[in-house]
């Protein structure tokens, strides 16, 4: 259609208008790259080099950026924002948890060396391992979840088809809030049956019975929080905590509520609930009397804003997709934010392996694009 409608006169003018034109979907940003010239279609994969210099400067004729400095005195007009304070924190797993750690990798690394399997088989295992650990370094309810649950992907009918399920439970590429599943915990069970998938169920269920025990005081991700969020309370800010499975949302706000003061109102919003639900419950908790706190899954990352009631972030559970991440900020730190100064908290692990992981990807990523700036 689009096409049609760009192709058909040579001397119209359109406005297309998108929130997010670059999803990380690049076939898709070269398709929106050829409305506005046909050309654009054929440009090389890798821009890279003195020799796409000239494809760069065609490029480049076409951009046009806007940012906050841009338009904060426009047209005699003031249009105010907040600055953004950003920081880290970290934590460290406690001997429980490292220990069960230990015993989830033996768990997986005999599976994943299993070579009876044949490749595609192979392939599910390495999902479901990725699946056990995400959820691990997410949190004990999380973990037990996964561990009771069949993976999802072990239904795939071709390698190909596992690897699609895989990647959108896993690898965070869906930036829609409206996605299916998006904050479902992936299950991590491939057994097919028989004596020897029975004793894997029966140590998955073993695993998960330790995961569960592992909740409250032995959870230190969780403990280490608790006196970061007391802070931010004490500062006056009302923080949303953003986790990436339901599991980890629920048990959160659910510890949240014994922890903190009884004035402090705690809610949790996840995908469980249908979108006019989402809102009509963070409404809820806007008009609260007290300071407030709510604990979502990224089914409230984009679509929705937040700035009235909120006006600091933490990131619980490190997204995969850097995107996410100024989506989830994004959410308090806009215009029509009354607060002169939002928070943002990255949190996560010294020692936890999934989420250096992450931050690797992360800080890799941030420089990437700071150095095109």
């Amino acid at each position: 259609l689009l096409k049609d409608l760009v192709g058909s006169d040579s001397e119209r003018h359109l406005v297309l208008v998108s929130a997010v034109p670059h999803s990380g979907n690049e076939q898709a940003f070269r398709s929106l790259l050829s409305l506005l010239r046909p050309e654009f279609s054929e440009l090389p994969e890798d821009l890279a080099g003195k020799h796409n210099e000239h494809h760069r400067r065609q490029l480049a004729a076409h951009f046009i950026q806007r940012r906050r400095a841009n338009i904060r005195a426009y047209l005699d007009e003031d249009t105010p924002f907040p600055d953004r304070l950003s920081a880290e924190r970290q934590y460290k797993l406690g001997p429980e948890y490292k220990e069960f750690f230990q015993k989830v990798l033996r768990y997986i690394s005999e599976y994943i060396r299993d070579d009876s399997v044949g490749q595609g088989r192979k392939r599910v295992q390495w999902w479901s391992a990725l699946a056990l650990l995400r959820c691990l370094g997410s949190s004990p309810a999380a973990a037990a979840a996964t561990l009771r649950n069949r993976a999802p992907f072990a239904e795939g009918e071709s390698q190909e088809a596992v690897d699609q399920i895989a990647r959108e439970a896993l690898m965070d590429q869906s930036l829609e809030e409206s996605a299916e599943n998006m904050d479902v915990t992936p299950g991590s069970d491939v057994s097919e049956g028989g004596d020897e998938s029975q004793a894997s169920r029966r140590r998955l269920l073993e695993l998960a019975r330790a995961a569960e025990a592992l909740k409250g005081k032995q959870d230190s991700k969780l403990n280490s929080v608790i006196p970061i969020l007391k802070k931010l309370l004490k500062e006056g800010y009302n923080p949303i905590v953003f986790c990436k499975f339901i599991e980890t949302a629920e048990y959160v706000a659910e510890e949240l509520r014994s922890a903190l003061p009884r004035s402090i109102t705690v809610a949790a919003v996840t995908g469980t609930l249908a979108p006019k639900e989402r809102e009509q419950r963070v409404g809820d908790l806007g008009q609260s009397a007290g300071q407030r706190v709510l604990v979502a899954t990224d089914c409230l990352s984009e679509g929705i804003n937040l700035q009235q009631h909120f006006d600091a972030v933490l990131h619980y559970d490190l997204s995969w997709n850097p995107t996410r991440h100024e989506q989830r900020e994004g959410r308090v730190d806009r215009f029509g934010q009354r607060t002169p100064e939002v928070k943002v908290i990255t949190y996560y692990s010294t020692d936890n392996q999934i989420d250096g992981i992450v931050l690797n990807v992360l800080l890799r990523k941030h420089q990437t694009i700071r150095n095109s700036l």
